[in-house]
């Protein structure tokens, strides 16, 4: 069978891996540039690689009257803003991946706030949303609780602000500081509506996505990003410096019932959806969540495909045939998918060019090296990223350029084998990266702790969810 991936980072690479190693398949890809880990694993199924635009749905077309696949997966939400899923159902292709209107849950988090208020479901947040930034930074002085200020659409993981109101003679002055970053992160926006505000939430973050076909749905395991740039989780934000995930299908901090109670709602939201758009949900509906004491599991937003690093995380830990679990899930035989799962922890530790996240042209066009033999000795799978195979070399395009993957038994003995893999990473210029991934657990398991005793306390006084007005003007409504 031909499968047609679209896609070019370390996700798809994970994708393209497991679809090779079934050994089921022969692989097609459709990228931006070419990457070396995809293309190795097209080669070995005797495929063919597309270069192209990605985020033109005629391109899509184009490479699929060419290859006559039985079947797509789509890995970044890019394309599936820009109608890549209903290329293929519009030739008649099953596919992984949800329609343009249904992957507007990651595309705008209002419409996503909306769709969680108006089906009544579970982790919701209050929130605020502007069209008119001048009234938006009032709110923001104005407001006396803790904020996080959000762009109204998906804009790669940046310009999220965070005011907390902890201490009191510093309150006003962080306000006016926030408030003048209101202008900087509505020009990040292309809609109408340019931010959205919400009430503010503490607790462990936690990723768990779920594949579906739309009836049956297959939860995978959980998985945590580690958003920040630099060490000890300071520094801009990213799409993700690393990741981890397991053991089993839960995190060290997040127990069986909190799991639960997570897939149910990313299962109500995927219903939602077809109710709201009429389009079946197929593909991937992740939760980016939180742990918090206003309603245990919390959204803090959905992506509309596998995250990443989260995904370099989870699919190796499959043990059983993920390519095939595809299939079914594109042709919508989902209820047939059995998922067996590495019981042990993985980390992953991505590696990014100097000039990375902010100034993406210095992290651009520098050569990379690694000993690809040596690393697999020590324990350790490559996913290439941001690296594209030009005249023979390992060249940067300017985002995160390789993630590395260790399982093991412990997580302690992960970050080991992560430490002497990265040691035979080399390049032309500095290369950043977080060696304390992995390495905060007791501190996330004591958070959560806490987060736990108070959200179950709210369970039995019959107040889960519920919160005190938090505007000078009756309410956040």
């Amino acid at each position: 069978m031909k499968v047609l991936l679209i896609g070019d980072g370390a996700r798809e690479n994970s994708l393209a891996f497991s679809i090779a190693k079934s050994g089921r398949y022969q692989l097609y890809a459709f990228s931006s540039y070419v990457n070396p880990g995809i293309k190795e694993n097209v080669d070995k199924t005797n495929g063919k690689y597309f270069v192209g635009d990605i985020l033109s749905k005629d391109e899509v077309k184009r490479v699929i009257s060419q290859v006559s696949p039985d079947f797509g997966v789509i890995g970044p939400e890019d394309p599936l803003f820009n109608g890549a899923a209903d290329a293929f159902r519009e030739e008649g292709i099953p596919v992984v991946g949800p329609s343009s209107k249904a992957s507007t849950i990651e595309k705008s988090k209002v419409w996503m706030r909306n769709l969680m208020w108006k089906y009544n479901i579970p982790g919701r947040l209050r929130y605020r949303a502007f069209n008119n930034l001048a009234d938006a930074a009032k709110f923001v002085e104005e407001y006396g609780g803790s904020i996080a200020i959000k762009p109204s659409e998906q804009v790669g993981g940046k310009g999220v602000k965070v005011v907390a109101d902890i201490q009191a003679y510093l309150s006003q002055e962080k306000r006016r500081a926030a408030s003048r970053s209101v202008d900087e992160i509505g020009r990040l926006v292309k809609d109408e509506v340019k931010i959205i505000i919400e009430e503010k939430v503490d607790g462990p973050e936690y990723t768990l996505h779920v594949l579906t076909d739309g009836r049956s749905f297959l939860p995978l395991p959980l998985a945590q990003d580690y958003k920040h740039a630099y060490q000890d989780g300071i520094g801009p934000e990213t799409g993700g410096m690393g990741s981890i995930s397991g053991p089993g299908y839960t995190l060290p901090f997040i127990d069986e019932d909190e799991y639960k109670a997570t897939f149910e709602i990313v299962k109500q939201t995927a219903e939602a959806i077809k109710k709201e758009t009429g389009d079946e949900y197929v593909g991937f509906i992740s939760g980016q969540m939180m742990l918090t004491e206003l309603w245990g599991p919390t959204v803090i937003e959905f992506y509309s495909r596998l995250g990443d690093p989260e995904a370099s995380a989870i699919v190796p830990r499959i043990t059983s045939d993920f390519g095939e679990i595809l299939e079914l899930a594109a042709t919508g035989k989902l209820n047939k998918a059995k998922l067996e799962v590495d019981p042990r922890p993985s980390i992953v530790r991505a590696i990014a060019p100097l000039g990375y996240p902010l100034n993406r042209d210095l992290a651009k066009g520098k050569e990379i090296s690694l000993d690809l033999p040596k690393m697999k000795e020590i324990g350790c799978q490559a996913f290439f990223g941001a690296i594209s195979l030009y005249g023979g070399k390992l060249i940067t395009t300017g985002s995160r350029a390789l993630e590395l993957v260790a399982i093991d038994d412990t997580y302690e003995g992960a970050v080991k084998k992560l430490d002497l893999c990265t040691s035979l990473v080399s390049s032309n210029t500095k290369l950043i990266y977080r060696t304390d991934i992995g390495r905060t657990i007791e501190e996330q398991v004591e958070k959560a702790e806490i987060v736990r005793y108070s959200y179950k306390d709210r369970i039995k006084r019959g107040v889960l969810g519920a919160s005190m007005d938090w505007s000078p003007n009756g309410g956040l409504w």
